[in-house]
């Protein structure tokens, strides 16, 4: 209540209290109409204070309301300012894929900059197939209620077609029902094409690589064997250390191209009925000269002979070697790796740690060692591709398995596979 107002009531108070009191010290000398008078006079003011009261609070309230508007009006000029002017498509949809509204980015994207009415209906924006995407993740999404992410070709019935990373949020009701969308697209076409581009450079220098590599094998082993004539033992003792060489630049093109291969789920694994024990053979047996040359023994158990799994042999042999290598090159000389194999307690897995004395393995480096590229001391123990471990993690993963490894301050180190098993009572049922 104004300062003003408040005085004005107190006067025309006090004049009703002085003057009625005025007239009792008179003894009522005066009339009864002069009092009424004075009281319809006090009330009369009164009245008028009230309604000059109300009009100024009124008025105050309307200022006030208008310099709320005037706020929120300059918030969302900011607001829609920064939606505008972001490096991202943005826009809302209802259920039926109708366009709402959206950023400028995405009037632009969707060519609509002199007709936004032509995005009610989907059907004459998107490509058939691009659009039964767009529904099935909006189907995905009433479902599950959470945001879905993905990368996509969203192609236009222009001809239009880029490539997107989408985000898409559901809008919940007051009843919790999704009633419409808001999505978010940003041009992801440079890096595709960087990753296109990087793959084909990868894949071509493998291969021209590769080949080269295999031939000098080749020709290294003819010699070695003696197939082309006797060599004495130094001329074999060299030829020996380059066909290490080669065979180990070899591994390297290999495990570098799988790699790439596993990233983008470029791999076809042909499954066939495989026997653990004699799988494992095959791989020591890789590295008899490395443990020799460290003086490392190994030592297997095992309660039976013929566990098997279902997987496929060159894919699953190539993690077992990688690790098997990791393994030599980290384990100290003149010690053993013990490998254990046995089935889980449910017997659903095959179990198979490869256990060796090596130094301690902190806990944060052990979550980098199946990691691409961590080159960690504890991890590395000679000049690599730093791709071993991870290859191995990521072919492990490809056949539903898990690989995870375990450090004791004592200087032991232990890494434990799981795979599924065969049952050996369906096994007919199994197309091998």
């Amino acid at each position: 209540m104004p300062n003003l107002a408040k005085n004005y009531i107190l006067c025309v108070v006090s004049s009703l209290i002085i003057s009625t009191s005025f007239c009792f010290v008179l003894n009522f000398q005066c009339s009864l109409r002069i009092l009424s008078f004075i009281l319809l006079c006090c009330l009369v003011n009164v009245y008028f204070v009230l309604y000059f009261l109300k009009k100024q609070i009124s008025r105050e309230n309307e200022e006030r309301e208008n310099k709320l508007i005037r706020q929120i009006e300059y918030s969302s000029n900011h607001l829609t300012t920064i939606i505008n002017n972001l490096p991202l498509v943005a826009y809302i949809t209802d259920t039926e894929c109708r366009f709402i509204t959206g950023n400028s980015e995405a009037i632009k994207f969707f060519e609509a900059e002199e007709n936004i009415e032509k995005l009610r209906n989907p059907e004459t924006v998107f490509e058939k197939d691009t659009l039964e995407m767009i529904r099935e993740e909006n189907e995905l999404i009433i479902q599950t209620k959470e945001p879905f992410v993905t990368d996509k070709i969203v192609k236009l019935k222009s001809g239009k077609q880029n490539w997107l990373n989408i985000r898409k949020v559901p809008i919940l009701n007051d009843n919790d029902d999704v009633k419409g969308f808001v999505i978010f697209g940003r041009n992801i076409d440079i890096e595709k094409a960087a990753q296109k581009q990087r793959e084909t450079y990868i894949s071509t220098l493998s291969h021209d690589l590769k080949i080269p590599t295999l031939a000098q094998i080749r020709a290294l082993e003819l010699l070695v064997d003696g197939n082309l004539g006797k060599v004495n033992k130094m001329q074999k003792e060299v030829l020996n250390l380059t066909l290490d060489s080669c065979r180990y630049m070899y591994d390297m093109l290999s495990t570098l191209l799988s790699t790439y291969k596993y990233e983008n789920k470029d791999i076809s694994l042909t499954y066939e009925k495989i026997q653990v024990m004699k799988l494992m053979d095959e791989c020591f047996h890789k590295y008899v000269k490395s443990m020799h040359h460290k003086n490392i023994h190994i030592k297997v158990k095992a309660k039976e002979k013929f566990f098997t799994v279902y997987a496929d042999k060159s894919q699953i042999k190539k993690a077992f070697e990688n690790l098997i290598d990791h393994c030599i090159s980290s384990a100290y000389e003149n010690t053993e790796i013990i490998c254990d194999i046995k089935k889980t307690g449910n017997g659903k897995n095959v179990f198979l740690s490869l256990g060796f004395e090596s130094p301690y393995i902190s806990s944060e480096n052990i979550e980098n060692l199946f990691k691409r590229y961590s080159t960690a001391a504890e991890k590395m123990g000679k000049v690599g591709s730093g791709l071993g471990l991870y290859l191995a993690k990521q072919i492990i993963n490809a056949h539903n398995g898990v690989i995870y490894a375990e450090s004791k301050e004592s200087n032991y180190n232990i890494y434990n596979i799981e795979l599924p098993c065969i049952n050996e009572c369906k096994i007919s049922a199994i197309a091998c």
